[in-house]
């Protein structure tokens, strides 16, 4: 049995391309849900196919997104709880052959690697092995990537030098890519005309969101060099922080908008100008259609793009006003599709035996 633990939109959407492909060969999977985010996450969960989640270790704190360490602390608890009151029930259920997947840098992928472990089955991390060489940028992502390269079983790395990073570890599979790449061509589809060009604004991570400086600064400079108008789309973490500040400093270039569903989204991608953004995520996504990308983080572990269509700004107002000027500069035809991340984790899955394609049916 395949189990798939996570607990926010991103990772579902990233992990999504696999259980699809696993679908199409009658390969059966469970969705072990933390919640870390809850409203978006439940709304996500169909639209990209998803059945009801198997297991529901946590709901959030107190049924609602996680916003703050101490809250993050009581959901971190209501797991713990979980996971005692559960594990040896479940233990004694799971076929042999059992594999734990996690996904990408967040507190669920610690604790879905540790709740493995506990199980006794091998751990399989996707989008293994990214460093940004520093465990303060970002916090706290940089430290649950080196956690889980210590203690996960498989590392399915998307790059050359990540697979280095990993270089004392067994079961370093390169995948070529993140599954970012086919979650966008998955849910790619032909736009609409756009009457106005814009530029499309995402800014939600801790390290950002926790700095009201940084946020200030950021959301000046953009109002104040951008030739276009921004579409800024928020989640329920960000939201209050950036829609205080944009009122009271009375910005009028930005449009604030709720998150949207991944269709929809890749949409306006496509369609976008130019993106600003500190999610890697987004910084993948964009990458594979070579739109202009400006990301806005001190460092970055992820490279996709990087020298090319995107710039990284290390919190510099000066080289965001750069990009802004010369956003176009970046635009890059004719990306390389490449091969299919998601293809290579399911074949590997397919090989370890851990992963059983249903019979095909005879004539």
């Amino acid at each position: 049995m395949i189990i798939f633990i996570y607990g926010t939109t991103a990772e579902a959407i990233k992990i999504a391309p696999v259980v699809r492909r696993l679908g199409r060969q009658g390969i059966p999977v469970q969705h072990w849900v933390t919640q870390q985010h809850t409203e978006s996450l439940r709304k996500a969960m169909p639209e990209l196919g998803f059945p009801a989640p198997t297991e529901v270790i946590a709901n959030g704190f107190r049924g609602k997104p996680l916003k703050s360490p101490v809250q993050m602390i009581g959901w971190m608890f209501d797991v713990a709880r979980w996971s005692f009151g559960n594990i040896r029930r479940i233990r004694r259920s799971l076929p042999a052959g059992s594999v734990v997947v996690v996904h990408g840098d967040t507190m669920t992928t610690v604790l879905g690697t540790f709740i493995g472990r506990r199980l006794k089955v091998p751990v399989a991390h996707i989008e293994a092995g990214l460093r940004s060489g520093n465990w303060r940028h970002p916090f706290p992502e940089e430290l649950d990537r080196r956690i889980v390269g210590k203690f996960a079983h498989i590392h399915y790395v998307p790059t050359e030098e990540a697979a280095n990073n990993l270089s004392t570890q067994r079961n370093v599979v390169l995948t070529h890519g993140n599954t970012a790449k086919d979650a966008v061509r998955d849910a790619a589809r032909d736009t609409d005309a756009v009457t106005e060009p814009y530029g499309l604004v995402l800014l939600h991570r801790f390290e950002f969101i926790s700095n009201s400086a940084l946020v200030t600064e950021t959301l000046q400079t953009l109002d104040r060099h951008s030739p276009l108008p921004l579409h800024l789309i928020v989640d329920a973490y960000s939201r209050d922080a950036i829609e205080q500040t944009i009122s009271d400093l009375g910005l009028t270039k930005f449009t604030v908008m709720p998150k949207l569903e991944h269709s929809e989204f890749v949409a306006a991608l496509r369609a976008a100008n130019f993106v600003v953004t500190d999610s890697g995520g987004i910084q993948q996504e964009a990458a594979v259609f070579g739109i202009p990308t400006l990301v806005h983080r001190k460092v970055s572990e992820s490279r996709e793009g990087i020298g090319t269509s995107a710039l990284l700004s290390g919190w510099d107002q000066s080289v965001v006003a750069d990009f802004l000027a010369h956003a176009d500069d970046y635009r890059v035809s004719d990306v390389d599709p490449g091969a299919s991340p998601s293809d290579i984790i399911v074949e590997d899955l397919i090989a370890r035996g851990l992963a059983r394609p249903a019979p095909r049916p005879t004539a």
